[in-house]
């Protein structure tokens, strides 16, 4: 295990004080770098491309909280235009989950990964069998026959990406999803609109202190 790098506090609750959140360090380990968690080029993202702050969720599309806390960050991304968010895919309920988010990430070569991510965190139920995953994404408009070749074609790329994520995961210390990076700060658990917020007013103020 990596040194979980100095950058990196743990908020407990939003309007908690930070307390420096540490892992253990392996011989010859580098630690964790914030560029290597946020600013990964294959990693999706909606929002401000000169966002003052990043928003990374860890997330898997059978957790129940993560599909509670959905809506809300897509009301944050609404009426905050300063905001960028990272789906940190990490899928950690088992094959249907690592299956729906191999197919989310294929959808980014037909342009479609926001459709798609929207489509699998909305879906009324928890998915069983990679047969609701596609019949979710073939409602939402994708086309699946392309989305099979992609996912093929790009399956090096997509795999080493999902295999980043959980590194970056296991590294900061994880222990599920939901799991949020805001700017500097850790959040575990599900985060309603306002809570969001807080936690992004409060990386701007960190911001402004520096």
């Amino acid at each position: 295990m990596r040194k979980l790098a100095s950058w990196l506090v743990v908020l407990l609750c939003v309007t908690a004080a930070p307390v420096q959140l540490m892992a253990q360090q392996g011989p010859g380990d580098a630690p964790l770098t914030p560029d290597q968690v946020m600013n990964d080029p294959d990693m999706p993202f909606l929002g401000a491309k000169n966002a003052d702050v990043t928003i990374a969720e860890f997330m898997d599309y059978n957790c129940p909280y993560c599909r509670k806390s959905h809506p809300a960050l897509k009301q944050l991304l609404a009426t905050d235009r300063r905001v960028r968010v990272l789906y940190k895919e990490w899928p950690i309920f088992g094959p249907v989950s690592e299956y729906a988010a191999e197919q989310a990430l294929a959808s980014r070569w037909q342009g479609k990964y926001e459709v798609a991510h929207d489509a699998l965190m909305t879906a009324p139920r928890r998915y069983t069998s990679t047969d609701e995953v596609r019949a979710a994404l073939k409602a939402a408009g994708l086309d699946l026959v392309r989305l099979d070749a992609d996912a093929a074609a790009h399956s090096v790329e997509i795999h080493r990406l999902l295999a980043r994520n959980n590194q970056q995961a296991e590294t900061i210390g994880l222990q599920g999803t939901p799991a949020w990076i805001v700017g500097p700060f850790l959040i575990p658990g599900g985060l309603d609109f306002a809570q969001l917020q807080e936690a992004v007013a409060e990386a701007r103020r960190k911001d402004a202190l520096k």
